[in-house]
């Protein structure tokens, strides 16, 4: 299970591979470096997107 303090660093490691990518678009990297970091940050939104509907999930079902 994923918990709330799980969401920053995720935030900040996909926030630095997006960071990274628009850097090699600028600086007109190759088709294929871009590429793989293209892919890259579309896992790590996806696994971000997974760990947010976990803790809303976690939310819903926990007792008040």
């Amino acid at each position: 299970m994923t918990d709330e303090r799980t969401l920053d660093p995720l935030i900040a490691h996909l926030r630095a591979h997006v960071a990274e990518l628009r850097r090699l678009k600028q600086e007109g990297a190759g088709g294929t470096e871009v590429e793989e970091r293209e892919r890259l940050v579309i896992r790590l939104q996806e696994h971000l997107a997974y760990a947010v509907r976990d803790v809303v999930m976690m939310r819903r079902t926990s007792p008040v």
